[in-house]
């Protein structure tokens, strides 16, 4: 066979003079042979791979060096050249071998080629050779044979047994290095460790020059291996194994600092990993301060440096090939005494043990090169995605965020800590090779050197803090061990330059007791970031961009508060340089990041910075630009949220999607938008502090949570759910923010702050707004209800009539009257109560006259419908059909007064389409259709009879007006809606058993379609009386027909009755627990309703006129001076109770128009005429005049001009109920003091709350220890009343005992006695 013969060409490569013979081959063949000279590891290990620097190596191992002859290296380069062309072949007779699998396709875990039984010696051959492959090659090969995986056949690298025998040998040693230790050839192997006290930690081998790349990719993020989260922080902790006698208060400090660091960025701490000095040190501050290990501690152990034990476990040969994860027991501590070689810490997460081949002290340091490599390489090309953690390639592809399609996630780099804690001579040159950046090769790393931790970490901090000047004392003072104390400086006085430049470096800080480690480790890194891009002067901003914004991310998770304003303003000057767009590419930057990363941390400190130097920036943003784009929150008309004042739907809300609307934003648009994206608590409330209305913008915030969670509540998720519920919690305290605001405005009219329109929230009072949003807890509060029952009773338009500046007239104008008295009141002089034109325009008055229109109208036609016939009959249907299209205007009128269809439907308003389109519609159909034999009358007049029940049902609504009825009510509708799905269930089960019985009862098809299918619908009231008409049925059948009909009986009338029955109490007695807000909140529907312009002070059908002349639109008051030359008033805009805007325009200009304009004059009926306070110009034809000290609730005439300018008075009426006039400056200030009290008082209550939580779990915790304790001392208590008895027991036993032996012996006394009588006696 040819594969045989390249096994017999492999086999015919000489072996070393020390190798072992391959006679004694299992297989007898010249391949076997030659996989057992590899296996056996007796071939020189600087054959194994490239050639690397012996003085590198014998650096890293401590100094210690041998030379070898030119002889001897010449063997070796042979030896190497013919090693690779014995490697060469063993793969070539691996894919003939792999040949064989095209005969039996089948594989399997004991034939993994698909070889039948004639093959498997050679199957046998190429699982060993590619082991021997494997081994050989490394990562290299490996990945090479992973992507052939599916061509060969063969059971590539990315297999989980292979890939854990295998991956990452790729050992590079010099000739000096042997392996005279160990007879078992060098391979990665992976596994756990598990510890004596149960810690169990994952531990890989190695070689020293392993690619870092491959190792990232195949072990780091591997998901079969470590799988672990990419770090945004790489801390590495360099210092001494021995002589540590750390001060208790710096060690207890550095621990917490380096943990809680550690644990905040998703960093990684990397130590040396061994059960000394600071690594130990390291290991137990992990396990101290998280137990739960969510921070990866990596330990980087020289392999040949472990104790003897260790290397014996981990070498174990029924370790090699095991295809299963290897666990390997710790060696016991008596087991390593003795041994003074390195123990493995047992805390540290993670071990990788670097195996060069060098076995005892000359090990010690040949893992450095490769913990330098591979921390350079994460800290330069590995980056996770922004938001998810994740780390990815540099060369890899982006994700995007789920929510928007048009979010691209950011990939940010991994910052490099060095920390030095004590640390000996060797440790300077590492620090000096942390701290050199070739910008190709490397990253510069900053370093922090602890204080107080002795030798090198003390002599630099000496120095750096100026405490002593000369390097020979800091020597002499802080190098104190037995090693330093020897050779003094003497091997230094030629690397002073070194020590120096360590010294003299801005990347390296000191960390002293009184600091905190996160803000020095925080400086050395922004320091580092500022030098970095000086030194890159090519890509100056950009470096420096990206540096600055991780180290905002440091901050920020950190908290390092006094630091966000140098960050952020270096990064927002940096962005204004770079981008040429202003500050806005770095607040938008921020701004991302607050509903990104940030969303969980305290962003409150920051967003007030921001606030406070940026807050025009933020107003003239362009948050169309914002990520994620625009908004999704519907409860707002998108063209009429957030509009500037006086600049009518010329800065609408941006929706996603949705670029050709105007771009430039508010703060209340960027609160909306941090609140839907979940932005943290604190940023939000920053934005609340500096909103124009903050009542509006809490209510409107909590309506956004709320909107969210219900979007969650869809993926039906249960981190969805509880998410739901924290956004709940959140809608809840804003709308208590604003109850809180309100309860708290003592120092101006509460009622008239209600009552005031927001022009950023589509001209909403908070009485509307409250109610269209749904915050039934505001609904509910006093001062709300007090304002609702004002509107209910004061004359339209409301402001004008509530807060008059005369307390009489105020009075006088709300009309709490009883109905009985509005008779006697209308009888009364016009100076003892209000016009007649007010008196019918108040709600409630319009409730009455309106609902009395109501009745009359359903009256009418339940007669029209029942007993009317002839001219009467046609009588009636003329005045239907005129009421119905007088109701019908009104509805269109409510339609175009909402911003949606979907607003204004709600049940009422459905109820009253239908009546209307069923009335209209057989009224058409009788007068029309009929005649003509389309449609005939008594079809009409079921249509009518059907119609009469959402008549009688619209009649409902008046009863929302009580207390008591309106409770009712609403627990009526709550009953009606579970009897909806009670009818659901109800139905499947009854169409299940009808379809089931229907055909054993009637055999044929004409009786089934006779008796259908929902006789079973009746089986709820004990109906099930049904006979089957086959009389041939047998008794079979008749048992079955019988225990059907039983188990219907019993479904219907019993299991779901009674669960109707408890569907129903349960729902009463939830309305009647909330009977107080859902009566508020139902209530003011109807008030509003009344209180609106659409509801005419006539009521229909009397108001189709004014009707009509609304839908068409009223023409604006004209005062003329000739047919072509004359005035028009466009709008008049209360502004207070006395105050008044009007908007005019002429036709024509005749003398100076400003001068007109401030000379024209308001009459008020009974008062004085009032004279224009001023007046602007917008255009050369338009202006607005103010008016000031006007009675508005008498009716208003505008004379425009002088009397001499011949223009005539004109009535006029004012275009608004209400007033959008802006708060004063000072009433701006007590708002934002309120505001700010308001915020205080909450963070108060929650701190309180978390304590009495706290207490209330600390209480718990120590009475479930109390009732263990009791359990257990009872259980001691039963043991010893037990081991009593039984003592009891055993002493009675005894004593029983002891009196028997004296019985016994006394008998025996008796006889012994008797015998000597007997013997004594005389033989006669």
């Amino acid at each position: 066979m040819q594969a045989e013969a390249e096994a017999r060409k492999f086999a015919t490569i000489k072996e070393p003079a020390d190798c072992s013979s391959n006679e004694s081959s299992p297989h007898g063949s010249p391949c076997s042979a030659a996989i057992r000279t590899v296996e056996s590891g007796e071939i020189p290990w600087s054959i194994c791979g490239k050639a690397s620097s012996s003085s590198s190596v014998n650096e890293g191992a401590g100094g210690s060096s041998s030379s070898t002859s030119d002889a001897t290296s010449a063997r070796a380069v042979s030896l190497r050249r013919r090693f690779s062309q014995a490697i060469n072949s063993a793969s070539t007779v691996i894919r003939r071998l792999s040949s064989f699998q095209e005969d039996e396709p089948s594989m399997n875990d004991e034939n993994p080629c698909g070889l039948d039984s004639t093959g498997s010696q050679a199957s046998e051959s190429a699982k060993r050779l590619r082991r021997v492959v494997t081994t050989a090659l490394g990562a290299t090969k490996m990945k090479n044979s992973a992507k052939k995986k599916s061509s060969s056949g063969i059971d590539g690298a990315r297999d989980e047994g292979s890939f854990r025998r295998g991956c990452l040998a790729e050992v590079e040693s010099s000739d000096t290095l042997t392996r005279s230790q160990s007879d078992t050839a060098l391979q990665a192997k992976f596994g756990d460790i598990q510890f004596p006290n149960g810690l169990m930690t994952r531990f890989c081998i190695v070689g020293p020059n392993s690619k870092p790349d491959l190792f990232c990719e195949m072990v780091l993020q591997h998901a079969d291996m470590w799988f672990l989260d990419c770090p945004r922080l790489l801390l590495s902790i360099m210092g001494g194994a021995d002589y540590m006698n750390l001060d208790p208060v710096v060690e207890s400090h550095f621990c917490e600092g380096l943990v809680g660091a550690a644990k905040q960025t998703c960093g990684w701490v990397i130590t040396g990993g061994t059960d000394s000095g600071v690594m130990d040190l390291v290991g137990r501050a992990m396990h101290k301060h998280d137990p739960r290990r969510t921070v990866p501690c990596i330990g980087m152990v020289p392999f040949g440096a472990c104790k003897k034990k260790w290397q014996e476990e981990l070498e174990r040969e029924d370790l090699v090939d095991s295809s299963e994860t290897i666990i390997v027991e710790a060696p016991k501590k008596e087991d390593l005494t003795g041994d003074k070689l390195a123990g493995l810490q047992q805390h540290h997460t993670h071990l990788i043990l670097v195996d060069s081949g060098a076995r005892g002290g000359c090990a010690f340091g040949t893992e450095l090169n490769f913990r330098e490599t591979l921390e350079q390489y994460i800290a330069k090309n590995l980056k996770h995605v922004s938001s998810e953690g994740k780390f990815q390639h540099q060369q890899s592809v982006i994700r995007t965020r789920s929510d928007s399609s048009n979010l691209t996630a950011t990939l940010a780099t991994s910052d490099r800590v060095m920390i030095v804690v004590n640390g000996g001579a060797g440790t300077f040159q590492a620090m000096s090779n942390a701290i050199k950046s070739d910008n190709s090769k490397s990253v510069a790393c900053p370093v922090v050197v602890c204080d107080g931790s002795g030798r090198a970490a003390d002599f630099v901090a000496a120095l750096k803090l100026g405490r002593i000047t000369s390097y020979e004392e800091a020597w002499t003072t802080h190098m104190t061990a037995d090693a330093d104390k020897k050779n003094g400086m003497k091997p230094f006085y030629d690397r002073l330059d070194m020590l120096k430049e360590i010294v003299e470096s801005p990347c390296v800080t000191v960390y002293t007791v009184e600091d905190r480690l996160e803000e020095v480790i925080l400086r050395a890194v922004y320091l580092q970031v500022l030098s970095k891009a000086e030194q890159n002067k090519d890509n100056n901003k950009n470096t420096l961009r990206e540096g600055l914004q991780r180290c905002l991310e440091l901050a920020m998770q950190w908290k390092c508060v006094q630091h966000y304003a140098q960050i952020s303003n270096k990064l927002v000057k940096n962005d204004m340089s770079t981008a040429g767009d202003g500050v806005e590419a770095g607040l938008k930057w921020m701004l991302t990041q607050l509903v990104n990363d940030w969303r969980e941390l305290d962003c409150g400190p920051l967003m007030k910075w921001i606030v406070e130097t940026h807050v025009s920036d933020l107003k003239q943003m362009d948050v169309g630009t914002l990520t994620p784009e625009g908004l999704e929150w519907s409860a707002m008309d998108w063209h009429k949220l957030f509009k500037r004042s006086n600049e009518s739907n010329q800065n609408g809300l941006l929706m996603r999607g949705n670029s050709s609307l105007p771009q430039r934003g508010t703060l209340a648009y960027l609160y909306i938008w941090l609140v839907e994206n979940q932005a943290s608590m604190s940023a939000v409330d920053v934005i609340w502090m500096e909103l124009d209305y903050p009542a509006h913008g809490a209510l409107a915030a909590a309506s956004a949570y709320r909107e969210v969670a219900d979007r969650l509540q869809s993926n039906g998720g249960y981190g969805d759910t509880l998410e739901k519920q924290r956004l709940l919690a959140l809608a809840d305290r804003s709308e208590d923010l604003a109850i809180r605001l309100l309860a708290g405005l003592d120092r101006f009219d509460t009622l008239e702050y209600l009552f005031r329109r927001a022009a950023r929230y589509s001209d909403y009072h908070l009485i509307s707004l409250a109610h269209h949003l749904k915050c039934k807890e505001f609904v509910s509060q006093q001062f709300y209800n007090t304002a609702v029952d004002n509107l209910w009773a004061t004359p339209t338009p409301f402001a004008v009539f509530a807060f008059d500046n005369n307390v009489e007239r105020r009075r006088r104008n709300l009309v709490t009257h009883p109905f009985t008295e509005i008779p006697s009141l209308m009888l009364k002089s016009s100076q003892e109560r209000v016009a007649l034109r007010d008196l019918f325009s108040v709600p409630r008055i319009k409730a009455f006259t309106h609902g009395s229109s109501r009745l009359l109208f359903i009256l009418l036609y339940s007669y029209y419908v029942l007993f009317a016939e002839g001219w009467f009959h046609a009588a009636l249907s003329l005045l239907l059909f005129v009421w119905g299209i007088s109701l019908s205007l009104v509805e269109i009128l409510q339609i175009q007064a909402k911003n949606s269809f979907k607003e204004y439907l709600n049940v009422w308003n459905f109820l009253d389409l239908l009546v209307l389109v069923l009335l209209l519609g057989s009224l058409l159909c009788s007068s029309l259709l009929t005649p003509l034999g389309l449609v005939t009358e008594k079809t009409a007049m079921t249509a009518h009879a059907l119609n009469l029940l959402p008549c009688y049902l619209r009649l409902l609504q008046i009863f929302e007006l009580s207390e008591y009825f309106g409770v009712l009510l609403f627990t009526v509708f709550g009953m009606a809606q579970d009897t909806f799905h009670f009818l659901v269930l109800l139905g499947i089960i009854s169409l299940g058993f009808s379809c089931s019985l229907t055909p054993i009862f009637f055999p044929t098809v004409e009786e089934r379609w006779e008796s259908g299918v929902t006789w079973g619908f009746w089986a709820i009231f004990g109906d099930v009386s049904i006979e089957s008409s086959d009389k041939s049925l047998t008794w079979e059948r008749h048992m079955i027909i019988g225990f059907l009909k039983y188990m219907l009986s019993l479904t219907s009338s019993v299991l779901l009755v009674n669960l109707l029955i408890a569907m129903l109490n349960d729902t009463y007695i939830a309305n009647k627990d909330a009977s107080k807000r859902e009566w508020a909140f139902n209530r003011v529907d109807a008030v509003l309703e009344f209180s609106s312009p659409e509801a005419h002070i006539m009521p229909p059908p009397l108001d189709i006129l004014v009707s009509m002349r609304s839908l068409v639109g009223s023409s604006h008051p004209i005062s003329r001076r000739t047919s072509d030359d004359f005035c028009t008033v466009t709008k008049v805009v209360p502004v207070s109770s006395s105050e008044v805007e009007v908007y005019f325009k002429v036709q024509k200009i005749n003398g100076d128009l400003q001068k007109q304009a401030d000379e024209s004059i308001i009459f008020c009926e009974g008062e004085e005429p009032k004279t224009a306070d001023h007046a602007n110009l917008h255009t050369a034809t338009e202006g607005k005049i103010v008016f000031r000290g006007v009675v508005l609730t008498s009716p208003l005439q505008l004379r425009f001009g002088r009397e001499e300018d011949g223009y005539k008075p004109v009535k006029i009426v004012l275009s608004e109920d209400t007033w959008r006039r802006p708060l004063t400056s000072l009433e701006r200030r007590q708002v934002k003091a309120l505001q700010q009290q308001v915020l205080n008082d909450e963070r108060e209550q929650r701190a309180e709350e978390k304590t009495e939580h706290a207490a209330m779990v600390n209480f718990d915790e120590k009475l479930r220890r109390v009732n263990e304790e009791m359990v257990r001392m009872r259980e001691q208590v039963g043991e010893l009343v037990a081991e009593k008895r039984s003592e009891r027991s055993d002493s009675k036993v005894r004593t029983d005992l002891a009196a028997e032996n004296e019985q016994l012996r006394a008998e025996v006394e008796r006889l012994k006695a008797t015998l000597d009588a007997l013997s004594s006696a005389p033989q006669g």
